[in-house]
């Protein structure tokens, strides 16, 4: 198997990291937590091959284990808000590992490639009919967003289209690093991509900045010294950036709506862009400890999960595949064929597992126990693991057969697959959510392929037009 290269120095840095977990507060799950990090992302990520899955695996490990950062910020034992969250940590990251392993197995599975190899195959392809065709995409699909809500029915369908958005992106990121072109034109999309993304109640800003990850990560052969210290500063730079974010969201959303009970912006994109660096200015000195804290609770996924074990069996017994059946049911039903299928509301069945009463759709709020979640209630802990490996072995099939079977580019084959999985990064995502919109993008980009990508391919192909 090719492996990422770790320097000298690299290795022993991150052996300090793994060891002093031990010693600070809730030392054991920090322990547990870093070690099965170390193990999911030292075989997923390989060098010049997709990191989608290595983002996806990054951004959950973050959430199980900011609960455990989250009380020693506190100065709390892990246990303090919820009887079994010790116990849901380490069975979320254990279930993590177990999750990630098929995909692991498929990321294998794929030919190992040199830099050499993907500047051929980039080489293949036109940079500046790419750059247009992400032109029109980026209008598009604006348009597109505007509507998605407006036709129930389609909702889905309309959201996997306009991700095709990232698709462009990728590719265009791709031939811009490894042709050393356009660059300039690139960066100016990311900052934009960024700004538009605070035009949005659901801080659509941070997807332009995974899939700018996935582009960096996908080129890593090596870790030095140096590129440690930059990752880390990265981190130290976001994580103020997300904390004062936590600081102002809450204000900012209440302007986005007019004050209604609803996820939707009634403003216009100068007016909630200028209210942005109004609150911006106003609130910046009032990040603190309270604010941290809010951050971390925010980003931690397991308290939920917690709750939940707290509560079945002892009060509420396994459903055995009852609330997947439902799921499922809901999925495959469409509402053109029901009129009167109900309306998604994770927050009546987070109220119901957890004993926590929350605010629902109609007071414009949404909470989930997240798929984890689910897949305990329905099997324990034992039968959680089946149901995770059976959600990676669904992840790693198909991906497998998207970057073999898009095209004959690796570099197209690497936009459609980090196009299609990004948006399911989520460890607290509803089970009828993440599965609708992991079966109903999958319908499409299976269609694609089949229909569209080969024609896309051929129109993207380079050609002697393009040294004029």
């Amino acid at each position: 198997m090719n492996k990422i290269k770790f320097e000298g120095g690299v290795k022993a840095l991150l052996l300090i990291i793994l060891i002093s977990q031990l010693f600070f507060n809730n030392g054991i799950y920090l322990f547990i937590c870093m070690l099965c990090f170390y193990i999911g992302s030292y075989y997923l990520q390989q060098p010049y091959k997709p990191s989608v899955f290595s983002i996806i695996f990054i951004y959950h490990f973050l959430q199980i284990i900011a609960g455990v950062w989250q009380a020693n910020y506190l100065g709390n034992e892990i246990d303090y808000r919820a009887d079994n969250m010790g116990l849901a940590t380490i069975i979320s990251a254990i279930g993590l590992l177990v999750m990630f392993f098929p995909i692991i197995y498929f990321q294998n599975k794929i030919p190992g490639v040199t830099i050499e190899t993907l500047k051929q195959h980039a080489d293949k392809l036109s940079i500046n009919k790419t750059y247009y065709a992400y032109i029109i995409a980026f209008f598009v699909t604006g348009s597109l967003n505007g509507i998605r809500f407006l036709l129930p029915g389609y909702t889905q369908f309309i959201i996997s289209i306009v991700n095709l958005k990232w698709l462009f992106f990728i590719l265009l990121g791709f031939q811009c690093i490894l042709k050393n072109k356009r660059r300039k034109e690139f960066y100016f999309f990311i900052a934009l991509e960024f700004m538009l993304g605070f035009y949005s109640f659901f801080s659509d800003f941070k997807t332009v900045l995974f899939f700018v990850i996935v582009l960096y990560f996908s080129m890593i052969k090596r870790i030095t010294l140096k590129k440690f210290a930059f990752a880390a500063g990265i981190i130290v730079v976001g994580f103020f950036g997300a904390t004062f974010w936590t600081t102002i969201k809450v204000d900012y959303r209440k302007f986005l709506n007019k004050g209604s009970a609803s996820q939707t912006v009634e403003v216009s994109q100068n007016e909630a862009l200028a209210k942005l660096y109004e609150i911006s200015n106003t609130q910046r000195k009032e990040v603190g400890t309270s604010a941290t804290e809010k951050f971390l609770d925010r980003l931690q996924g397991t308290f939920h999960l917690a709750k939940t074990m707290d509560r079945v069996p002892a009060i509420i017994p396994h459903q055995w595949g009852n609330n997947w059946g439902e799921t499922f049911a809901y999925v495959f039903t469409p509402r053109l064929l029901n009129p009167d299928k109900g309306v998604l509301n994770s927050s009546e069945k987070a109220s119901k597992y957890t004993g926590i009463q929350y605010a629902g759709r109609d007071q414009g709020t949404a909470f989930s126990l997240g798929y984890f979640g689910d897949c305990y209630i329905d099997f324990g802990i034992l039968g959680m693991m089946g149901a995770l490996f059976a959600i990676g072995l669904l992840y790693g099939i198909t991906y497998y057969y998207f970057l073999r079977n898009s095209s004959s580019n690796y570099i197209f084959n690497y936009a459609v697959v980090c196009a299609l999985y990004m948006r399911f990064f989520a460890f607290e995502m509803d089970s009828i959510f993440f599965i609708g919109s992991l079966i109903t993008d999958l319908i499409a980009y299976f269609v694609l392929a089949r229909f569209f990508f080969p024609w896309l391919y051929r129109n993207l192909k380079y050609n002697k037009e393009d040294l004029k």
